[in-house]
């Protein structure tokens, strides 16, 4: 098979795999295994986006992707009633209320564990994803576009693990789990 027909299915299979999720979520139920296909199909776009072209074919594939997900959140503005209610006035604890402390320490701590150390953390993980890249015999272009890829996700996603924990301690755990990727890489001499 050509490598443009292989972008053409990952296409597809971006495309398919935004469907499929919009229609398992809009359903009253929500189906586990529409769920699943949906997104194993937009895994499997990304991954036919890399055979077909590297880093070139996952963004070609992502574009097709994120245009048929634009388009399904564009028809549910545009189709969906006006609101009745008013919009809630709640803070959700955001501020203290009057008396409350204020905690400033605290809140400090957490922009720091989730603003800075979580993105040093991505950032070693991205470059262990880039060095394992290289190692595996790929362009340079292609692993370094890997690791740009992968920092932000992976910021992304230790940040969202820290700030769920209820705890400090649970907090620094989740931080402890997220750099056990960077530590193989330097151990193998990979990053230096």
């Amino acid at each position: 098979m050509s490598a443009d027909a292989v972008l053409a299915l990952a296409a597809l299979a971006g495309v398919g795999g935004v469907a499929v999720l919009r229609a398992a979520w809009s359903r009253p139920q929500r189906s586990f295994i529409l769920v699943t296909l949906g997104w194993g199909l937009l895994l499997a776009s990304l991954v036919l986006g890399a055979i077909s072209g590297g880093a070139w074919g996952c963004a070609v594939a992502s574009l097709w992707a994120m245009g048929a997900a634009f388009a399904a959140l564009a028809w549910a503005a545009i189709s969906s009633p006006p609101g009745k209610g008013q919009a809630s006035n709640r803070r959700v604890g955001m501020l203290p209320g009057r008396g409350e402390p204020r905690r400033i320490g605290g809140r400090l701590l957490t922009f720091a564990l989730v603003a800075v150390v979580s993105a040093l953390l991505a950032i070693g993980a991205a470059l262990a994803v880039g060095a394992l890249a290289r190692a595996a015999g790929w362009s340079a272009a292609n692993a370094n576009a890997m690791l740009l890829f992968t920092m932000p996700l992976a910021w992304s996603v230790i940040a969202y693990a820290v700030l769920v924990q209820a705890t400090r301690k649970g907090q620094f755990k989740a931080l402890a789990l997220a750099s056990l990727p960077t530590w193989p890489a330097l151990a193998l001499g990979l990053l230096t």
